[in-house]
């Protein structure tokens, strides 16, 4: 008897593993390049920077059969800088993305924890930051509409609905947690896509309240000449993007546009004006593999801006250019070139990951190689 009763935690454990099956992978990319810049604050410069074409990362994900069609998932990714070996987003060990939740092929997906939100992961995906080489040194400028994925989400709750006739909706709310005050910091956001072969079209929306405390990632800064202090003295962020892509044989097509407004500007703050701020972005960007291992790519993107309080309207213009030679499914190496030329009374800010230029122009040169796991 006593043999029995030792033997059945045993007898559990492996009826348990045979019922419900587990896995979880590792995965990762170091990027890390030479970057030569034409003017910062007046002079050039070269500089090694990682986390260009895409963010240095490495990460764990898995999920657990739980029988009947739904999974357990969960994820936890933690940025890095591979120069300096220090944390990315603000130091936090998981700042990419951290969340646990349950699938259903029926149903469809709830998780929570900091997550990603729609504008940056949807319409960002087809612009010239999302699918070439160049990354964030092909943003839109000042990353003012998080086509870059400057920031995340904390606190947040989402959903993505079951593919049906080629339709996906995604809806994410991010509570902001402040005691009385439910609306304050918090953040909602939504996007639809539709997937029919070799096209794919998106729509998206991202409202958060008081940007500069609900996502203080960095990129609310008065170093950000195009955005960041609209960021720091709005009570508002609105953004809402459509964006469509095309595969024809070996090339690539993709275009994206994007409203951004920072409102309700607090005149003690930041900008030092009231009123709001909105900007206008549209961008085409072409890819082509030339063979197997080479893709050719080109991007141009005008922004517009408009002022409230001053009748300005700052604007930019950005011709991006990239070679990619993959040397396998798993390495690549890559040269860029980005162009950009301001004006109404903005000076060319490659922000964030160049300082910004003393003048109305900015080119960056850059050479890189990345690798994934």
């Amino acid at each position: 008897m006593k043999k029995a009763l030792a033997a059945l935690p045993a007898m559990l454990f492996i009826g348990h593993g045979a019922y419900a099956q587990s896995s979880v992978t590792i995965y990762g990319i170091i990027d890390n390049g030479l970057t030569w810049s034409s003017n910062q604050g007046g002079k050039s410069a070269f500089q090694m920077q990682g986390s260009i074409s895409q963010g240095n990362r490495w990460g764990l994900k898995g999920t657990e059969d739980l029988g009947g069609g739904a999974v357990a998932i969960f994820r936890l990714e933690n940025g890095f800088n591979v120069n300096t070996g220090a944390f990315s987003q603000g130091g936090r060990e998981f700042g990419r993305l951290a969340y646990v939740g349950l699938s259903s092929n029926r149903y469809g997906t709830v998780t929570l924890g900091r997550q990603g939100e729609a504008v940056g992961d949807y319409i960002g995906s087809l612009s010239a930051n999302g699918t070439l080489p160049g990354g964030i040194l092909f943003p839109h400028p000042g990353d003012l509409d998080n086509n870059g994925i400057d920031f995340r989400l904390n606190n947040a709750v989402k959903y993505v609905s079951p593919t049906i006739a080629g339709i996906t909706g995604v809806a994410i709310y991010s509570f902001g947690g402040v005691p009385g005050n439910f609306a304050r910091d918090s953040a909602k956001s939504f996007a639809l896509q539709y997937v029919n072969g070799n096209l794919q079209l998106v729509g998206a929306y991202t409202f958060i309240d008081h940007p500069a405390t609900a996502v203080p990632e960095g990129v609310w800064t008065a170093a950000n000449t195009v955005n960041g202090n609209y960021g720091l003295a709005a009570a508002t962020y609105e953004v809402f993007g459509l964006g469509a892509a095309y595969t024809i044989g070996n090339a690539h097509i993709a275009a994206d546009w994007t409203h951004t407004q920072f409102g309700n500007l607090d005149p003690s703050v930041g900008a030092k004006i009231g009123g709001h701020v909105t900007f206008n972005i549209g961008e085409v960007v072409t890819s082509y593999m030339v063979t197997p291992a080479v893709q050719l790519g080109l991007a141009y993107s005008y922004t517009i801006g408009s002022v409230s309080a001053t009748g300005q309207a700052p604007h930019y213009h950005e011709a991006d250019a990239s070679i990619d030679y993959f040397l396998s499914k798993m390495t690549d190496v890559y040269a860029t070139a980005t162009y950009m030329r301001a004006g109404g009374g903005a000076v060319a800010d490659l922000a964030p990951v160049l300082e910004a230029s003393s003048s109305i122009n900015q080119v960056a040169l850059r050479i890189g190689i990345r690798k994934k796991f």
